[in-house]
């Protein structure tokens, strides 16, 4: 069960050569909610009047997030805008590049479940305003975006739950946690690197 969501970041990925290199994560703002809908193919097989084979897969994901507000340059550097000298963002024919997107969810017992979605391209966020009246109304931007696999690896997300205090939470947030074929097991946790940011094939 979880009680909160908080600590909301994104890392920026570059392509060079087939590889997908992540930067250094930023904090994107103050997270509201976070909504994940996932949505995968499936295939069945059938021999002999009986289900044979029944195959689902990971196709991509829509990515919903309810935050406090986007500060203008990080909604340049999601959405691919220009920035001029004067610190003004311009909109135009914007190509947003691919980010993962990192955060953190409180659970009973003290411990925190932790999220890396490895690969995710968002579209301009919808606009409220709204005239002061005699009551207050908050005006919150949603942002959403698109969940895809990796190239290399061909991962979406990385979970981890435990303590903040742990080793491996107490560095979620300095690199983008990648997966390593070497270091992972079936069905064990934790099975990701934090390393070099770097998803290889």
């Amino acid at each position: 069960m979880t009680l909160g969501l908080k600590d909301l970041y994104y890392a920026v990925i570059t392509m060079t050569n087939g590889v997908e290199t992540y930067g250094t994560p930023k904090k994107m703002a103050e997270a509201m909610k976070a909504n994940l809908a996932v949505k995968t193919a499936e295939a069945k097989l059938f021999a002999d009047d009986a289900l044979s084979e029944s195959v689902k897969e990971f196709v991509s994901g829509d990515l919903t997030l309810g935050i406090k507000e986007l500060a203008p340059e990080v909604v340049a550097e999601l959405l691919g805008q220009i920035v001029d000298e004067n610190g003004v963002v311009w909109a135009g024919d914007d190509e947003a590049p691919y980010v993962a997107v990192g955060f953190r969810a409180k659970k009973t017992g003290g411990k925190y479940k932790y999220v890396w979605l490895q690969r995710v391209q968002f579209a301009a966020p919808d606009e409220s305003y709204e005239t002061k009246g005699e009551s207050i109304n908050f005006q919150t931007p949603e942002i959403k975006g698109t969940i895809y696999k990796t190239v290399g690896t061909g991962k979406w997300k990385a979970d981890y739950v435990a303590e903040p205090t742990d080793t491996v939470a107490a560095g979620w947030f300095s690199a983008v946690k990648t997966y390593s074929p070497a270091s992972s097991t079936s069905g064990t946790s934790g099975s990701g690197t934090s390393g070099s940011g770097t998803s290889n094939p």
